[in-house]
């Protein structure tokens, strides 16, 4: 069996018509989004999903580890920013089975590229949560 690429997008800040392939309307200039709409027409279309928080970090610690978000301390103290830096509490823990740790035991090449916003290093990164390769910021905003 031929395992499938798998590319999960994460973006902050979508509203409901924000993307054609959900409904959003043509902009003046042509499609809303051309390319994001060419990959759910090749690939899958989620249509019951939900953000589980209106801020970013514990989003991504729901998304990362399919657990209620704010069973994990850091998912609580929104924001993880700058002033977190060189805590050893508040990130995503590197012990908990997180998707991409998952996906790289199944046989997986792992990569993000983009905002990680959940915890910094030396304690908490996406190396450590199971990505073979990282760039991005560490936090957004």
């Amino acid at each position: 069996m031929i395992r499938p690429n798998i590319i999960f997008i994460v973006a902050d800040d979508l509203g409901f018509a924000d993307l054609g392939c959900y409904g959003g309307r043509d902009a003046v200039f042509g499609k809303v989004s051309p390319v994001i709409d060419s990959l759910a027409d090749k690939g899958l279309l989620f249509t019951q999903g939900y953000s589980n928080s209106p801020v970013c970090s514990p989003t991504r610690f729901a998304l990362m580890t399919a657990r209620y978000q704010y069973r994990l301390r850091a998912a609580a103290e929104e924001p993880i920013n700058s002033k977190s830096k060189g805590s050893s509490v508040l990130g995503l823990p590197p012990d908990i089975p997180s998707l991409p740790s998952l996906l790289r035991s199944a046989g997986y090449n792992t990569a993000l590229i983009g905002k990680w916003h959940l915890g910094y290093p030396p304690h908490f990164s996406p190396i450590k949560s199971g990505y073979d390769e990282f760039f991005g910021p560490m936090a957004g905003g």
